[in-house]
């Protein structure tokens, strides 16, 4: 039997032997590596070459994510899952836009633990159980909100009207935004309007929405 070559990233000691526990007990796993931070960890995969790499996201100096992607970078055909308490729809999309493999919970079952990894082994994609049309349905809805936020870029909006845009996303009222702003109710209901032809949009509804839009994929931009 061909084992799986696993490397293991991970800056807690006591999770990395946790898992060194669990997956020795089978007998196509074998671990060759350890690495506690995303540049040994970049350092291990290349010295070692492993078939899986199973890391957190969060680590000191370079953290799981990054690391990936270089290593991806170097490798396309790596097999990278992500083992983390961020387990969001948001960081699904993120290992999907790097090209990892999956993203499984700390929390996990032995049982599932084992399955993504063998899964990941010959050549799937591993998030959650997750089906793929679940995965891709995820991947479509990340996208278009992308595509707002660089729809919203290329409509030159002001500095002043991207500010009334998070202020309606956070349900602000045009008074409440002339006072936080210091600027006359006036202003910024004409700043408003200006904001909604722009956007070719009609009712305020569809404002908020899109203003929501518009927050979540900066403050994700930024990260």
């Amino acid at each position: 039997m061909q084992k799986i070559r696993l490397l293991l990233a991970d800056d807690h000691n006591i999770l990395r032997q946790g898992l060194i526990d669990i997956l020795e007990r089978y007998d196509d796993f074998c671990i060759v590596a350890e690495a506690e931070d995303g540049y040994s960890m970049i350092n291990k995969y290349f010295a070692f070459n492993p078939d899986v790499v199973l890391c957190d996201i969060e680590m000191p100096g370079l953290n799981g994510i990054e690391a990936a992607q270089e290593i991806l970078e170097k490798d396309k055909d790596a097999k990278i899952i992500f083992l983390s308490m961020h387990n969001s729809d948001e960081y699904i999309y993120k290992i999907l836009q790097i090209n990892a493999s999956g993203l499984i919970p700390k929390e996990i079952i032995k049982n599932e633990l084992v399955t993504s990894i063998r899964a990941v082994a010959g050549g799937e994609k591993y998030f959650m159980g997750k089906t793929i049309q679940e995965v891709e349905k995820i991947k479509v809805r990340f996208d278009n909100l992308k595509g707002i936020s660089d729809e919203t870029d290329s409509l030159n909006l002001t500095a002043l009207e991207k500010q009334i845009l998070f202020l309606v996303a956070e349900g602000k009222t045009s008074q409440e935004i002339s006072e936080i702003l210091h600027k006359s109710k006036r202003t910024i209901d004409s700043h408003r309007a200006s904001i909604m032809n722009k956007l070719n949009l009609e009712t305020l509804p569809q404002l908020i929405k899109y203003a929501v839009q518009f927050s979540f994929t900066k403050k994700n931009k930024e990260e």
